[in-house]
């Protein structure tokens, strides 16, 4: 049995046989980026071809090399003393790309491999307040859009990855792209750096996105400042206002006071000034002749005339107003006030 496997050897080797050492390994790469692929093969080979899907896209030859019929599909070739390795590149792969690729030796067998194109699309932490109160459940959310296929998302929080049993993922599957997304549940005691993780086989990093999340105590939620200044300015306010509205009406009070007693004074200063029979003493005193007898019982005018024009005469009756006496604050009555005189004039 030895000796007949050794014949045969030797005798595909003198009629040219040849056969894959190693076929091509499968790959991942992102959208419009270039896939390579290398098929190993031992000498003495006439002709081999590349496949995508089952269709023919690149023929290579021994003696001429490649023959290329779509410029997206070209080769690199080399060669050593009994191999002879040929590389597929694929550039600007797109999403139809995806799909086996076969590396076939003509008459001598076949190696496959699977090309998998893939997108990694934005990633996001939605939260709008990144400020917590201490101790007290909060929920950070991731959203992965247009990737594919699904990515998976992890946590870190400070650097250390994050439990998986304390957030969930969801994602949906959007015409060729998958929405993902992930709900992070914390209490945290103190500021922590949040990193939301996205990774699929294609990426030689993952994606991240990070975030700052601070904590705040409870005393100082800033609603609660500005709640207590208001207030306060509040009731400074009022309190200044009563307190000027006092002293507005204690200041007319006291000027209104102020201004009745200089009246007073002034009209006692005056009062003093006079003379006791209430006339004033800087006046100068007027000298006359005081009628204390006076009685108005037998007035009937200062003066009657009576005229005759039969007579020619005219008499005028005058009441005699009693006689004058001269006094000196002392009161004299004369002895008749009564007593009227009489004259005819003829």
């Amino acid at each position: 049995m030895h000796s007949t496997g050794c014949l045969l050897v030797l005798l595909h080797s003198f009629l040219g046989y040849s056969h894959i050492l190693q076929g091509p390994q499968s790959a991942a790469v992102l959208l419009h980026s270039d896939a390579l692929f290398n098929c190993t093969l031992s000498k003495p080979w006439v002709i081999m071809t590349w496949l995508l899907k089952g269709r023919t896209v690149l023929t290579v030859l021994s003696a001429t090399g490649p023959v290329v019929t779509d410029p997206r599909f070209t080769s690199r070739n080399n060669t050593e003393s009994n191999a002879f390795t040929t590389e597929l590149i694929i550039s600007n792969v797109s999403l139809q790309d995806s799909g086996v690729v076969m590396c076939d030796l003509q008459n001598n067998g076949t190696k496959e491999a699977n090309l998998s194109v893939q997108v990694n699309g934005s990633l996001q932490i939605t939260n709008h307040s990144l400020t917590v109160l201490q101790d007290h459940s909060t929920a950070i959310v991731c959203q992965a859009s247009n990737w594919y296929p699904e990515p998976k998302i992890t946590w870190m929080l400070n650097k250390t990855w994050a439990d998986p049993q304390n957030y969930t993922t969801d994602s949906t599957l959007s015409t060729d792209f998958y929405d993902t997304t992930s709900t992070l549940r914390l209490a945290p005691s103190s500021d922590v750096t949040i990193v939301c993780v996205a990774s699929i086989p294609a990426l030689p990093e993952p994606q991240t996105t990070t975030v700052n999340l601070r904590v705040t105590a409870e005393h100082t939620k800033p609603s609660n400042d500005k709640t207590v200044l208001i207030a306060v300015t509040v009731t400074v306010s009022a309190v200044a206002l009563i307190v000027l509205i006092i002293v507005g009406i204690v200041f007319c009070c006291k000027k209104r006071t102020s201004a009745k007693s200089s009246y007073q004074e002034e009209m006692r200063k005056v009062s003093q000034s006079r003379s006791p029979n209430g006339q004033n003493s800087k006046t100068p005193q007027i000298q006359g002749k005081n009628n204390l007898g006076f009685s108005a019982e037998n007035i009937s005018g200062n003066l009657e005339i009576h005229g005759s024009h039969d007579t020619g005469n005219t008499t005028a009756a005058l009441e005699q107003v009693p006689d004058v006496i001269q006094t000196n604050n002392e009161r004299h009555y004369p002895v008749n006030p009564k007593k009227i005189k009489q004259a005819t004039v003829v």
